[in-house]
């Protein structure tokens, strides 16, 4: 009983997915030319449409302050409106979000963070990208736990936790669709 014991853990480390493995997937992900995705953060729906290396992200859903904003960014300058008003011109800032710096500096992403518990479960994997230097305030991001399907369908989600393992956020992706947008969504009227 003991070896067939053995014989099962050392299968399963066998097909166990490796950090290997998910930095490639990662690196992969970097690659992609453009998609559009629907996500949920609380009571906040929004869109975020990406062609590289244009970005826009509208807000569908949530407070009435929030609701009808939106954010186009070439990655040197940003543009962005409330739900009433014109547009506004500034200069972009470098994205913290691990997963949107992936598009715009993807050695930045293996620089900056380490991956740790990797694991594979049902289809899904499931890891955690942490900053190699946390931060000391407990308000900031320090790590983000993944979930998503490899095969670029959802589920995808992740939580954004704080240098003691709290829960920041949460988001939760509702559709995703890795076609490239037409870049008229990108264009900015005054």
């Amino acid at each position: 009983m003991r070896k067939v014991l053995a014989f099962v853990a050392v299968w399963g480390l066998a097909f166990a997915l490796s950090p290997e493995e998910v930095w490639k997937a990662l690196e992969a992900h970097a690659k992609v030319t453009g998609y559009v995705a629907q996500a949920r953060q609380g009571p906040v729906v929004y869109q975020v449409a990406f062609r590289r290396p244009w970005v826009r992200i509208d807000w569908l859903e949530g407070p009435e302050y929030l609701k009808g904003s939106a954010l186009v960014s070439d990655g040197q300058r940003a543009w962005s409106k409330g739900p009433k008003g014109p547009w506004q011109e500034g200069k972009a800032t470098a994205p913290e979000d691990p997963l949107q710096l992936l598009f715009s500096e993807p050695q930045a992403v293996a620089r900056e963070y380490v991956l740790r518990e990797v694991q594979e479960e049902g289809g899904l994997w499931r890891f955690l990208l942490a900053k190699r230097v946390p931060p000391k305030d407990e308000r900031q991001p320090a790590a983000w736990r993944i979930t998503l399907n490899p095969k670029g369908h959802l589920p995808f989600r992740y939580e954004v936790l704080s240098p003691s393992g709290k829960v920041l956020s949460q988001v939760e992706y509702l559709k995703l669709d890795l076609t490239p947008p037409p870049q008229s969504l990108f264009e900015v009227k005054p």
